[in-house]
């Protein structure tokens, strides 16, 4: 055998012998791993199982005890003048005085001498009619001093009985009718006299003049237009729902608030009465509030003023007071009973800017909730923060 073939066969040898190493190593692998994965599942980790724990969130509760409320009304109105005349002239004539204090603004006081229209032909009248009164007095004596003597004379003829003419009855009744006349002819001269001095009515100011020295005026002429700045009233309009809880009978006092040059002003006021009509226009009601006077403060507000006011109403009972945000919707809540989430549905009587005044059904356990849940449920189980209010 030559060198080369025993090279070969040399080599076919090894292959062989590595071969079979292979196949060897890769068993003995296989073994291995199959051994490990034995002792794992025989000796594997059994888990703990244990029951899910519930969620109880906290909440923040308050007491729920019903009470009595007295219901505020806020208002506003302008402030208006109980006594307003319109002074004009009852009789003509030429004007020679005008006070000084009738320009607008002036502040007149009852009984002043505002506008004197010139009294002479007024004195005049009334002289003539005082001697027509004297005329008609001195006729009424001639008929009873005639009729006296017609008597005596009937009485010498001896007719009979003489007729009421024969005795100047109906003479008489015409001259008594004369004098009554001249009396109250005379009674109108004297007041056509008082009438050419225009007097202030009542303690007040001027509106607004229309007359001037000098003037003509006639009967009916238009001179001033007076009103009170003392007497004053407030015309408040209410709400259909607040006009509900007033009371008719009741006049309580309450103050008017305005802000005045920069200074907030106050005014006690009394609701002197309420209007039995409701204005269509605006569905609203109104009672008329009057202005009092005030020791402390005798300055009362001026006329056109535009006040706010609060005016008690009627006083609700059994209600309770509850904060805005606790309410879900319009008119649900969510209460604490014994540890659980309950529903209640309230009725909403007034409404402030943080809280209303309501009446429902609440059991005496319920507490209301005032933590805001996500996703409450009926009955769902609760726990109450420490830091509620009881």
């Amino acid at each position: 055998m030559s060198d080369e073939e025993m090279e070969i066969e040399e080599r076919g040898r090894k292959g062989a012998i590595h071969a079979v190493m292979s196949f060897i190593i890769v068993l003995g692998l296989l073994i291995v791993g199959a051994g490990v994965m034995i002792l794992m599942v025989v000796n594997k980790v059994k888990a703990k199982q244990e029951e899910p724990k519930a969620i109880t969130p906290a909440v923040k509760v308050m007491s729920l005890e019903a009470q009595s409320h007295e219901v505020m009304i806020r208002t506003q109105g302008v402030v208006e003048s109980r006594r307003e005349v319109m002074l004009a002239s009852e009789v003509g004539g030429r004007v020679i005085a005008v006070s000084d204090q009738l320009i607008v603004g002036g502040r007149v006081r009852k009984g002043d001498l505002l506008v004197e229209i010139d009294p002479a032909d007024y004195r005049a009248r009334v002289a003539m009619a005082k001697a027509a009164l004297a005329d008609a007095r001195l006729a009424l004596e001639v008929e009873k001093a005639k009729a006296e003597q017609a008597k005596r004379d009937w009485k010498k003829l001896g007719r009979g009985e003489a007729s009421p003419l024969v005795l100047r009855e109906p003479q008489i009744e015409s001259a008594e009718a004369r004098i009554d006349s001249a009396v109250a002819e005379v009674e109108r001269t004297k007041n056509d006299l008082k009438r050419t001095k225009v007097e202030a009515p009542f303690d007040g100011r001027v509106r607004s003049e229309e007359v001037e020295e000098g003037a003509v005026v006639m009967p009916g002429t238009r001179l001033a237009e007076i009103y009170s700045d003392t007497e004053l009233e407030v015309r408040l309009p209410f709400s259909l729902r607040d006009f509900g809880y007033l009371n008719g009978t009741d006049t309580p006092e309450f103050e008017l608030m305005a802000e005045v040059g920069g200074e907030r002003r106050i005014w006690l006021a009394r609701l002197d009465r309420i209007e039995g009509e409701v204005e269509r226009a605006t569905l609203s009601g109104y009672g008329m509030a009057k202005v009092l006077a005030s020791e402390d403060d005798p300055v009362f507000p001026p006329v056109g003023l535009f006040v706010e006011a609060t005016v008690p109403g009627k006083t609700l009972e059994g209600v309770i007071e509850i904060p805005r945000s606790a309410v879900r919707g319009e008119d649900e809540v969510w209460v604490e009973h014994n540890g659980e989430l309950q529903k209640r549905e309230v009725d909403i009587l007034r409404s402030k800017r943080d809280v209303l005044i309501v009446r429902g059904g609440f059991d005496p356990e319920d507490r209301l909730v005032l933590t805001r849940l996500e996703a409450p449920i009926e009955e769902m189980k609760v726990t109450v923060d420490e830091g509620s209010s009881e």
